[in-house]
């Protein structure tokens, strides 16, 4: 049996297990787990973790400013790298640094570097937002994502650098031991961080407040385990030379996961800007079962293998059209639904931009890919124009998506200078498309020379890939605009993101009979285009009034107490004990922040035997104390809803 079987059922066996996990949890070892995982989490490595803050969207911002970074890179690379097939002499001065760029070869490798790094941040970052705005409005540690993000980076800078410090010193076997230290730090150390960050998105999701995990965590958590699965096979399949190992890694990490990494972000953005529910569930199933299934139709390489493989992975290659039409037509006809929203948001159309463009570079790659994959060869720069134009083109626009719409949610700001990101948006549209489109014609001219069988035969390609390099141009510019708009969001001076209170989550929201507030309904992700509805009292098992909220965006469900039974012993327990609240609360503020999570709640009730709840009912709970929607509960927010019971039900049952 070939090798690569052997390596893609591992691989669908552990999605498969992680899946199954996901869908019915672990039974009783979840406390025990969770406790390990945050430990690990907010303790190790000791002394660095504490360099970073766990302020709620610290995390996600650190890996959305990175990718802001490694996104601007990219695009100067790639507009130097189109520009160098126009002139292969213009970067001949860069040689005086050791640096050799006859080929372009090192300048095509570093800019692929750049972007899927600049991906895999922004579009990550984008995702933990929305995973974390379905827990408890932050992520498990929003410290050891920033961490996770630092050395993330540092460990991509070490890749990058290397070899110009070895281009500078004599190294015996110098060419091994530099690849040894770049498998090392590229592949090992990175799936290792991404490890952390798994755990991280685990006991995030493991505090949400309803059972339904949305399509952006499914496809977040699939694509990470995907990823550091991958890391570990190209990594060990190098060690021992199994090339078949090797190409089976590249096929993941270049095709899987910066697709389902861009579905999961516009599974979010688009659904929530538009107000309106995901289009189709049964296409948002297909959408996400088959990628994970077939071969995707980018960067791909000659599979080094019999027929059986070659004809397998070219009907998985046909196959793996399917979900990538299906996701794009789920998204656009989503974003159908509200379009005057949809086109006032520069990151919603960014997002709907890049589905419906999707389908066009997909079917490229098709035609052009499978003469590399089945080692042919004769459309290999073909190929490379159009998988070039899909990272800059679709995961450029994908990445505006997350600067526009999951920045400004995760910093609370209010999106700046919203006409320069719609013009950076249009500037990526049209230099993308037009950029590949004209390298497309050159790489075609090209091979219908070489191909003609006349000597003589002169055609001048150069005036096309000046046209692509120009009109690439405004990608960079597109770039730049993105940065100075995600700059003067994060600014302390900027406005407080009050589309909180236009866009929300929450489609229906039904009251029943009782008192609550604007505030409260606004922390409760309630928008003014939610529909209000009347409902009638429901009794619980404890007596307690129920209000449902019906949130059929992303098929979630929350549940809001207003006198939670739990609290009502809480009371008891504190009249019974002769506790002051100020004194109950400074037993479980054990960092003395003022403020304590679910979790700390949680705890603090299961040590005084009044309730030992998982998770996932602790967010209602939270939701009838936290006066403020933060997430968060300080002592005056307790305070109030103590005496409240106390006034309301103690007093009144004594009586």
């Amino acid at each position: 049996m070939e090798t690569v079987f052997i390596t893609a059922g591992l691989l669908l066996a552990t999605l498969i297990v992680v899946a199954n996990y996901m869908v019915k949890g672990i039974g009783g070892m979840a406390k025990p787990l969770r406790q390990v995982g945050l430990f690990l989490l907010n303790k190790a490595p000791a002394g660095l973790i504490d360099l970073f803050s766990d302020k709620a969207g610290s995390g996600t911002k650190t890996w959305m400013r990175f990718g802001m970074a490694w996104f601007f890179m990219a695009a100067l690379s790639m507009f130097l790298g189109i520009w160098h097939r126009y002139d292969p002499a213009a970067l001949n001065s860069l040689s005086s640094v050791g640096w050799s760029y006859d080929d372009g070869s090192m300048l095509t490798d570093y800019t692929a570097i750049f972007f899927s790094t600049a991906l895999n941040y922004l579009l990550i970052g984008a995702a933990l937002v929305a995973v974390s705005r379905s827990s408890n409005g932050r992520l498990a540690s929003e410290a050891s994502a920033s961490m996770v993000a630092v050395l993330l980076t540092a460990s991509t800078t070490v890749v990058l650098l290397l070899p110009a410090v070895f281009s500078l010193i004599d190294v015996s076997n110098g060419a091994e031991v530099l690849e040894t230290i770049q498998n090392i730090s590229l592949l090992l150390v990175g799936a290792m961080l991404h490890i952390a960050l798994l755990i991280n998105v685990f006991i995030t999701i493991g505090e949400r407040e309803h059972d339904d995990l949305s399509p952006t965590t499914w496809f977040l958590v699939l694509a990470l385990v995907a990823k550091v699965m991958s890391m570990f096979l190209a990594f060990f399949g190098d060690v021992v030379d199994s090339t078949q190992t090797v190409w089976l890694a590249e096929r993941v990490l270049n095709g899987w996961v910066p697709l389902a990494l861009i579905f999961a972000a516009a599974y979010h953005i688009i659904p929530f800007t538009a107000g309106k529910p995901v289009w189709s569930a049964s296409m948002q199933k297909t959408n996400m079962i088959f990628l994970f299934l077939t071969v995707p139709p980018f960067f791909l390489s000659a599979a080094d293998g019999g027929e059986l493989l070659q004809n397998i992975g070219a009907i998985l290659m046909a196959i793996g059209l399917l979900p990538l039409f299906a996701g794009s037509v789920n998204m656009v006809a989503t974003a159908a639904s509200s379009p005057e929203r949809i086109v006032k948001s520069p990151g919603a159309f960014a997002a709907t931009a890049a589905m419906m463009l999707l389908p066009i570079y997909a079917v490229g790659g098709f035609f052009t890919g499978m003469d590399t994959f089945v080692g042919m060869d004769k459309l290999g720069s073909m190929a490379h124009t159009v998988d070039t134009g899909f990272m800059s083109t679709i995961g450029g626009l994908m990445m505006l998506a997350a600067i526009f719409s999951s920045y400004p949610l995760a910093a609370q700001k209010q999106l700046a200078k919203a006409s320069n990101a719609q013009l950076a948006v249009w500037f990526t549209i049209i230099g993308g498309v037009t950029a590949t489109v004209s390298a497309l014609i050159g790489d075609f001219t090209e091979y219908a020379v070489v191909n003609s069988g006349i000597e003589d035969a002169v055609a001048s390609t150069d005036g096309f890939f000046l046209v692509s390099a120009a009109m690439f141009y405004f990608v960079t510019l597109g770039t730049i605009l993105a940065a100075l708009s995600m700059i003067h969001t994060g600014r302390p001076n900027n406005a407080a993101y009050a589309d909180l209170a236009v866009q929300s989550d929450i489609h229906s929201y039904t009251l029943v009979e009782g008192s609550t507030t604007i505030r409260t309904l606004l922390g409760r992700g309630v928008g003014i285009d939610t529909n209000l509805t009347i409902g009638e009292v429901e009794e619980d098992e404890g007596g307690s009034s129920l209000i449902r909220v019906s949130a059929q965006l992303h098929n979630d469900e929350v549940a809001e107490y207003p006198m939670p039974e739990e609290l009502v012993m809480l009371a008891q327990y504190l009249k019974q004990s002769k506790q002051s609240i100020f004194e109950f609360f400074s037993s479980i503020d054990l960092d003395g922040s003022g403020e304590v999570d679910g979790y700390e709640f949680r705890e603090a009730l299961s040590k005084a035997n009044i309730a030992d709840l998982p998770p996932w009912e602790m967010g209602r709970l939270v939701n009838a104390v936290d006066l403020d929607g933060d997430g968060r509960l300080n002592l005056p927010e307790l305070d109030i809803m103590i005496s409240k019971i106390r006034n309301e039900i103690l007093d009144s049952e004594e009586e």
